[in-house]
């Protein structure tokens, strides 16, 4: 199932109204804003102290460390300390279950302009429940100083052979985490849940044990000692990447600064598939705005509603967003003002990915997640040198269960 960065999410204006008594963690009329260590300073440099994108109050954003501090704060998040909104990771719309973040009213307008592969991302049970802000996709960034990109994944494979030592590679693609693993999967054969001929998702089928994924890893990733060959690297490996110790790395825009940063000059495209006219699909989603239940509490839902659905749904406020984050933005207005050409090619590159399904892929029906599979799996093999084709029997057994019970969620 393929989605493009193309969209548009237009205004919901709402008033301001005054309160007092709020709860320690906000000033009166303080609208609290969550976010990552990568979306937090942009919001923060856009919107911090702000009192016209929601007329009556103001603006306040907080960020954490990293994506997984923002969720393990947000797990523990009460009342008497929780934001008022989150912008964050797809992964968010998961707390519709619980209500703890609250339904958008979206215009027909709206949702016509947006379109339904941005508007679904958010849905839940048929309600939208966020404002997608950008495309949340990857590509592989090629460092150019080793050539042009290959164009098969045999042809990185070749070039990492024959250049390791020679160039003194400490590995031939970096996936910095499990996320970003999915185009080498899929490239080889994998995959996660399987698709009807329409392109639906089947959760009671997946290509993770698929036999041309088990003979690929044999052939392409494995050693003569059962164990990685170094082509792969599928954690703890940006930093070589960075120091052009490995050619290529499957990341997203939110790294563009830093690989300009370390000098390195990259192409971007899908990672390559085993034929020429093949691609390894990556995971695409968009971000989102999202608005929660203690907006309410403390007395400012109707700010909280004003600046997800009236700014950051604007075409203005996703192309300020889109200039400091390179990602593309969701509205196809602001798309359509995009300069910046290596935004431009993650889009392109996003084009050849397949819709993510939190519900499926965050469940832990079977004790685990996929990307917990995932990560089992690859080290079992790699590191291990355990056996692949009961390793990958293993992992799909466990990860079946999961999007079983994760589809019921599912619109």
């Amino acid at each position: 199932m393929k989605i493009s960065a193309r969209g548009l999410i237009a205004a919901v204006a709402t008033a301001g109204l005054l309160f007092t008594g709020m709860p320690a963690q906000a000033a009166e009329n303080e609208i609290v804003v969550w976010s990552d260590e990568t979306r937090g300073p942009q919001l923060e440099g856009l919107l911090e102290g702000n009192k016209t994108v929601a007329p009556g109050f103001t603006v306040k954003v907080k960020y954490f460390a990293s994506l997984s501090a923002l969720q393990s704060a947000w797990e523990k998040a009460t009342s008497a300390d929780g934001p008022d909104v989150v912008v964050g990771a797809i992964n968010f719309t998961a707390a519709a279950k619980s209500g703890r973040i609250v339904p958008l009213t979206l215009s027909s307008a709206v949702k016509r302009d947006l379109g339904n592969a941005a508007l679904s991302s958010q849905y839940y049970k048929g309600d939208s429940y966020g404002v997608p802000l950008d495309l949340d996709t990857t590509g592989m960034l090629w460092n150019t100083k080793f050539g042009k990109a290959p164009a098969t994944f045999g042809a990185l494979a070749n070039y990492y052979a024959k250049n390791k030592t020679s160039k003194k590679l400490t590995g031939g693609i970096c996936a910095p985490g499990e996320w970003q693993s999915q185009p080498v999967i899929t490239a080889l054969g994998g995959g996660a849940w399987g698709y009807t001929s329409t392109g639906a998702p089947v959760p009671s089928k997946t290509d993770l044990n698929s036999a041309a994924f088990k003979a690929n890893i044999k052939r392409y990733l494995v050693g003569a000692n059962g164990k990685s060959n170094g082509l792969f690297k599928y954690s703890g490996c940006f930093e070589d990447f960075l120091a052009g110790k490995i050619p290529a790395a499957n990341t997203g825009a939110w790294d563009f600064a830093k690989v300009t940063a370390a000098g390195i000059k990259f192409s971007i495209s899908a990672v390559p598939g085993l034929t020429a006219t093949t691609k390894g699909k990556q995971w695409v989603n968009y971000s989102g705005a999202f608005v929660t239940s203690y907006a309410k509490d403390h007395k400012v839902e109707l700010g909280a509603k004003t600046l997800v659905g009236g700014y950051f749904a604007s075409p203005a406020g996703q192309l300020a967003l889109a200039k400091l984050s390179s990602r593309p933005p969701a509205s196809a207005k602001a798309a359509a003002q995009v300069t910046n050409k290596d935004t431009k090619a993650i889009a392109l590159a996003g084009q050849t990915g397949i819709a993510q399904f939190g519900a499926m892929l965050d469940n832990k029906a079977s004790g685990s997640d996929w990307y917990a599979n995932v990560a089992a799996s690859f080290k079992a093999i790699l590191v291990d040198g355990k056996n692949i084709s009961t390793t990958l029997d293993k992992a799909a057994t466990a990860v079946k269960k999961n999007f079983v019970a994760g589809a019921k969620d599912l619109r």
